[in-house]
Protein backbone atom coordinates (compact mmCIF):
# COMPACT_ATOMS: atom_id res chain seq x y z
CA UNK A 1 0.00 0.00 0.00
CA UNK A 2 1.44 3.47 -1.05
CA UNK A 3 1.73 5.88 1.46
CA UNK A 4 -0.53 8.34 0.02
CA UNK A 5 -3.19 5.62 -0.12
CA UNK A 6 -2.71 4.30 3.54
CA UNK A 7 -3.08 8.27 4.28
CA UNK A 8 -6.63 8.06 2.54
CA UNK A 9 -7.40 5.02 4.53
CA UNK A 10 -6.58 6.64 8.07
CA UNK A 11 -8.47 9.35 7.22
CA UNK A 12 -11.56 7.12 6.55
CA UNK A 13 -11.16 5.60 9.72
CA UNK A 14 -11.04 8.75 11.44
CA UNK A 15 -13.71 10.01 9.75
CA UNK A 16 -15.71 6.47 10.83
CA UNK A 17 -14.20 7.00 14.93
CA UNK A 18 -15.88 10.24 14.37
CA UNK A 19 -18.89 9.90 13.47
CA UNK A 20 -19.37 7.04 15.52
CA UNK A 21 -18.48 9.23 18.57
CA UNK A 22 -20.89 11.60 17.00
CA UNK A 23 -23.90 9.37 17.35
CA UNK A 24 -23.22 7.77 20.94
CA UNK A 25 -23.14 11.73 22.22
CA UNK A 26 -25.99 12.19 20.28
CA UNK A 27 -28.04 9.62 21.50
CA UNK A 28 -26.78 10.16 25.43
CA UNK A 29 -24.55 7.14 25.30
CA UNK A 30 -20.43 8.45 25.36
CA UNK A 31 -19.65 5.81 27.16
CA UNK A 32 -18.45 2.63 24.79
CA UNK A 33 -19.61 0.20 27.25
CA UNK A 34 -23.17 1.35 27.10
CA UNK A 35 -25.87 -0.31 25.35
CA UNK A 36 -29.70 -0.18 24.89
CA UNK A 37 -32.43 -2.37 25.82
CA UNK A 38 -34.17 -1.46 22.65
CA UNK A 39 -37.85 -2.90 22.71
CA UNK A 40 -39.35 -2.99 26.28
CA UNK A 41 -42.87 -2.49 24.87
CA UNK A 42 -44.11 -1.24 21.91
CA UNK A 43 -47.38 0.91 20.43
CA UNK A 44 -48.90 -0.03 17.17
CA UNK A 45 -51.59 1.55 15.31
CA UNK A 46 -54.75 0.91 12.92
CA UNK A 47 -53.70 3.00 10.20
CA UNK A 48 -50.18 1.17 9.07
CA UNK A 49 -47.77 -1.60 10.14
CA UNK A 50 -44.92 1.46 11.90
CA UNK A 51 -44.45 0.81 15.41
CA UNK A 52 -43.17 3.12 18.24
CA UNK A 53 -40.50 1.00 20.01
CA UNK A 54 -39.95 2.19 23.60
CA UNK A 55 -36.14 0.92 24.77
CA UNK A 56 -34.20 2.02 28.11
CA UNK A 57 -30.19 3.14 27.90
CA UNK A 58 -28.01 0.98 29.87
CA UNK A 59 -24.39 0.71 30.96
CA UNK A 60 -22.23 -3.24 30.62
CA UNK A 61 -23.35 -2.66 34.08
CA UNK A 62 -27.07 -2.60 33.49
CA UNK A 63 -27.41 0.76 35.17
CA UNK A 64 -29.29 2.82 33.43
CA UNK A 65 -27.32 6.04 31.90
CA UNK A 66 -29.07 9.46 32.22
CA UNK A 67 -31.36 11.44 33.63
CA UNK A 68 -34.08 10.38 30.89
CA UNK A 69 -33.29 7.09 30.18
CA UNK A 70 -36.65 5.54 28.66
CA UNK A 71 -36.59 6.91 24.96
CA UNK A 72 -38.93 6.04 22.19
CA UNK A 73 -38.07 5.73 18.43
CA UNK A 74 -39.89 4.24 15.20
CA UNK A 75 -39.69 0.81 13.76
CA UNK A 76 -40.63 1.73 9.83
CA UNK A 77 -42.58 -1.99 9.21
CA UNK A 78 -43.48 -0.02 5.72
CA UNK A 79 -40.26 0.92 5.14
CA UNK A 80 -37.89 -2.27 5.85
CA UNK A 81 -38.11 -2.09 9.93
CA UNK A 82 -35.93 1.29 9.20
CA UNK A 83 -35.91 3.00 12.61
CA UNK A 84 -36.30 6.69 12.26
CA UNK A 85 -36.54 9.32 15.64
CA UNK A 86 -39.36 10.52 17.07
CA UNK A 87 -40.31 13.62 15.95
CA UNK A 88 -41.19 16.60 17.75
CA UNK A 89 -45.09 17.05 17.08
CA UNK A 90 -45.61 13.52 17.48
CA UNK A 91 -44.19 13.69 21.49
CA UNK A 92 -47.72 14.66 22.70
CA UNK A 93 -49.16 11.39 21.22
CA UNK A 94 -46.33 8.87 21.67
CA UNK A 95 -44.16 11.09 23.86
CA UNK A 96 -42.60 9.78 27.25
CA UNK A 97 -43.27 12.58 30.02
CA UNK A 98 -39.36 14.42 30.97
CA UNK A 99 -39.75 13.23 34.12
CA UNK A 100 -38.22 10.17 34.94
CA UNK A 101 -38.12 9.49 38.96
CA UNK A 102 -34.80 6.53 38.89
CA UNK A 103 -34.62 4.45 41.64
CA UNK A 104 -31.79 1.80 42.29
CA UNK A 105 -31.67 -1.15 44.88
CA UNK A 106 -29.40 -3.49 44.75
CA UNK A 107 -29.15 -4.65 40.83
CA UNK A 108 -32.66 -3.90 40.48
CA UNK A 109 -33.05 -0.04 38.80
CA UNK A 110 -36.95 1.13 38.24
CA UNK A 111 -37.87 4.17 36.10
CA UNK A 112 -41.57 5.85 37.07
CA UNK A 113 -42.76 7.87 34.67
CA UNK A 114 -45.98 8.53 32.63
CA UNK A 115 -46.89 8.30 28.39
CA UNK A 116 -47.90 11.88 27.48
CA UNK A 117 -50.97 9.94 25.74
CA UNK A 118 -51.90 8.34 28.90
CA UNK A 119 -51.14 10.81 31.73
CA UNK A 120 -52.99 8.78 34.54
CA UNK A 121 -51.63 5.75 33.82
CA UNK A 122 -48.13 5.38 35.94
CA UNK A 123 -45.52 3.26 34.01
CA UNK A 124 -42.57 1.69 35.84
CA UNK A 125 -40.02 0.12 33.52
CA UNK A 126 -37.76 -2.38 35.84
CA UNK A 127 -34.14 -3.05 34.56
CA UNK A 128 -32.61 -6.04 36.11
CA UNK A 129 -28.75 -7.23 35.88
CA UNK A 130 -29.01 -11.15 35.28
CA UNK A 131 -26.50 -14.08 34.69
CA UNK A 132 -27.03 -13.64 30.86
CA UNK A 133 -26.93 -9.78 30.81
CA UNK A 134 -29.52 -7.26 31.14
CA UNK A 135 -33.27 -7.24 30.91
CA UNK A 136 -36.17 -4.64 31.48
CA UNK A 137 -40.07 -5.08 32.09
CA UNK A 138 -42.83 -2.51 31.85
CA UNK A 139 -45.58 -2.45 34.49
CA UNK A 140 -48.81 -0.48 34.34
CA UNK A 141 -52.45 -0.85 35.69
CA UNK A 142 -54.29 -2.53 33.23
CA UNK A 143 -58.08 -3.74 34.02
CA UNK A 144 -57.51 -3.25 37.45
CA UNK A 145 -54.29 -5.34 37.97
CA UNK A 146 -50.43 -4.41 38.04
CA UNK A 147 -49.46 -5.62 34.62
CA UNK A 148 -46.48 -6.78 32.41
CA UNK A 149 -46.88 -4.31 29.38
CA UNK A 150 -46.52 -5.66 26.46
CA UNK A 151 -48.71 -3.55 24.12
CA UNK A 152 -50.45 -0.21 23.52
CA UNK A 153 -52.78 -0.76 20.18
CA UNK A 154 -54.37 2.44 19.19
CA UNK A 155 -57.60 2.71 16.80
CA UNK A 156 -57.34 5.60 14.81
CA UNK A 157 -60.76 7.09 13.77
CA UNK A 158 -61.96 9.74 11.28
CA UNK A 159 -59.84 12.67 10.69
CA UNK A 160 -57.25 10.89 13.08
CA UNK A 161 -59.15 10.91 16.06
CA UNK A 162 -58.63 8.37 18.35
CA UNK A 163 -61.41 5.72 18.85
CA UNK A 164 -59.67 4.04 21.23
CA UNK A 165 -56.68 2.37 22.94
CA UNK A 166 -55.88 -0.89 23.71
CA UNK A 167 -53.45 -1.84 26.65
CA UNK A 168 -52.24 -5.78 26.41
CA UNK A 169 -50.36 -6.71 29.12
CA UNK A 170 -49.89 -10.15 31.15
CA UNK A 171 -50.96 -11.16 34.56
CA UNK A 172 -47.66 -10.81 36.99
CA UNK A 173 -48.79 -14.08 39.07
CA UNK A 174 -49.85 -16.62 36.28
CA UNK A 175 -49.22 -15.35 32.92
CA UNK A 176 -52.53 -14.97 31.48
CA UNK A 177 -53.41 -12.01 29.06
CA UNK A 178 -54.77 -8.77 30.38
CA UNK A 179 -56.98 -6.57 28.27
CA UNK A 180 -58.47 -3.06 28.77
CA UNK A 181 -59.87 -0.59 26.32
CA UNK A 182 -59.71 2.91 27.16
Amino acid sequence: MSRSSFASHKSVVYLAVLVAIVMNVRSGLADPGARDLNSVFLVAKSENKNQVHYGVHVDRECNVVGTNPLYGYWRMLEKKGEIEPMLSREVRAYGIDPVQRIEKAGNVTTIHTRLNAIPDRLLRVTVTRTQTGCSADATMPIAGTDARLRLIYVRIGWMFSVDYILLRGSHPVDGHTVEEKI
